[in-house]
């Protein structure tokens, strides 16, 4: 009994295991195939997706994108380069500012298989856009030209400026210099003064206009002309005042010897004198203060206005010496001054530029009055009168001087007498003479072909200074005569008598009838050459 039950419990436990391996044999085979389902599945869907690949057709747009775009849609106005058989593909096309569409090709497989010209009769391409079947693979191409019709001009700019005193600056919007513009582009002027100097004139198309923090900006519509000018800033000027003084003259120039009466701030003064013939300067004073004058000239460095004023006294002389003055008085150079001896007295007549104008003879004073309205023709000339003569100048520059030599007007111009040699121009080398340095060409009006000649001489010297002609109103500058009394009473006449070594004013002089030069004027005549 008990071997059979132990048998049966054997058989129970054999037929457990069995159970557990079977279904262990079962999950394998169950895994098994859910495996080759999985991989069948993909394998299908691989396939289908190879099939689809097989049956799609590529199209490439070639085309230059600075000059336009071609963009490929399907008939849903999806972008896409990918299209199935038989899909109709759209092509739009669009130019960029400035170009037009000319040509559209359809290429399949290198080959032409459309191609048209773009114009207003052409119905294949409506509002930018060609349709078409895809059937292969397929190469679009578009072609584009300047749309010269409707494209912006370019304009240049012409800019005035000589660049003296500061910087012009031409940009577009980005900053970038140039001087080349399109239609409608903006322009920005910009411009810096160099120091010591300010914008003075800034103009487009000659109006006037305001720049903004140094910047002026517009939209070009046409060509432009641009006018700049720098200018050096107002300096700190300061006058020097000249007391009149007897005796003697007081000169004042800058330092290259141009006479002058206002200074800029920290220039150099230079004060000469002349005593009159028979005087020496016994003291000169600047702003108070005693000067000693080393080679006849002081200069100082003006930082205020000055006044200046000297005394100049007689140099003893002795009866013989008054009686050799006497005798060489008729010898002396033609522009001296006037000397009479009656035998005990000296009388000298230092007669002014403006007192000699006055007492030559009416022709002479016609011959001035045409070259003085010549020489103010002339835009930034002025004249200055001092005792001695008539200076002009342009700017700082002498341009000419009036002086008299005897009876006979000179003008004395800037140019070299030496190239003026053997001509018509029958002119003297005076660049001996100090004070005429820079005027060493002296020209004698002695009848109206030299007051001609005359005009020929100042033209050249006008056109050398770069001067402009203006138009100008004629003024007659003829003077009557006068006696030489009168005009001593006027102040243009110095008179000067000396005895026994000393000086004194009046006795001989207010004695005479009449002039003493009177005479001899008359009996001279204007001398007529060639």
């Amino acid at each position: 009994m008990t071997a059979l039950m132990n048998n049966a419990l054997l058989a129970v436990e054999i037929s457990q295991t069995t159970l557990i391996v079977l279904m262990a044999v079962l999950i394998v085979l169950i895994i098994l195939l859910a495996v080759l389902a999985t991989i069948f599945i993909l394998g299908v869907k691989r396939k289908n997706e190879v099939k689809s690949q097989l049956n799609a057709w590529t199209v490439i747009a070639d085309f230059d994108n600075s000059l336009g775009k071609i963009t490929l849609k399907d008939e849903n106005d999806v972008e896409k380069s990918i299209f199935k058989p038989s899909e109709t593909v759209k092509v739009v096309v669009k130019a960029n500012e400035g170009y037009l569409l000319t040509n559209i090709s359809i290429e399949v497989d290198d080959n032409v298989v459309a191609r048209f010209k773009v114009d207003n009769a052409d119905k294949k391409l409506c509002e930018g856009v060609y349709e078409f079947i895809i059937s292969a693979n397929t190469v679009v191409k578009a072609e584009f030209e300047p749309d010269f019709a409707n494209a912006p001009q370019t304009f240049t700019f012409d800019e005035q400026f000589n660049g003296v005193g500061g910087r012009v600056t031409l940009t577009n919007a980005l900053g970038e210099e140039k001087n080349q513009f399109v239609e409608g582009e903006i322009v920005r002027i910009s411009t810096v003064a160099d120091d010591g100097y300010y914008l003075a004139y800034f103009a487009i198309d000659d109006e006037e206009k305001e720049l903004v923090e140094g910047v002026y900006e517009f939209v070009v519509t046409a060509p432009v002309k641009i006018n700049v000018e720098f200018l050096p800033k107002p300096a700190v000027r300061y006058s020097v005042t000249v007391e009149p003084s007897k005796n003697g003259v007081i000169l004042v120039t800058n330092e290259n010897g141009e006479e002058q009466v206002e200074f800029v701030e920290g220039d150099i003064v230079r004060v000469g004198v002349v005593a009159d013939e028979g005087y020496y300067l016994s003291h000169l004073v600047v702003n108070g203060e005693e000067q000693d004058v080393g080679n006849d000239f002081h200069e100082f460095v003006i930082n205020a206005d000055a006044f200046i004023s000297a005394t100049f006294e007689a140099i003893p002389v002795t009866v013989e010496e008054a009686e050799v003055v006497a005798v060489n008085a008729e010898d002396e150079d033609e522009d001296e001054e006037e000397v009479m001896f009656d035998g005990h007295n000296v009388i000298r007549f230092n007669k002014s530029f403006t007192a000699k104008l006055i007492q030559i003879d009416e022709v002479s004073n016609s011959w001035y009055t045409e070259l003085k309205n010549e020489l103010l023709s002339y835009k930034k000339v002025k004249d200055r009168m001092s005792w001695k003569r008539e200076s002009y100048r342009f700017g700082r520059v002498c341009v000419a001087r009036f002086v008299i030599r005897g009876k006979t007007l000179c003008i004395q111009l800037p140019l070299d007498p030496t190239q003026y040699e053997d001509t018509k121009y029958k002119v003297e080398d005076v660049s001996h003479i100090v004070s005429s340095a820079d005027t060493p060409c002296l020209y004698r009006i002695k009848n109206e072909r030299r007051l001609n000649y005359a005009k020929d001489l100042i033209a050249q010297v006008m056109e050398n200074m770069g001067a402009e002609r203006i138009e100008r109103e004629w003024v007659d500058y003829n003077q009557p005569y006068d006696t030489t009394l009168n005009l001593i009473e006027r102040q243009l006449v110095k008179k000067v008598v000396k005895f026994n070594g000393k000086t004194g004013y009046g006795g001989i002089v207010e004695k005479l009838t009449e002039d003493p030069t009177k005479s001899q004027e008359i009996e001279e005549k204007t001398t007529k050459e060639d």
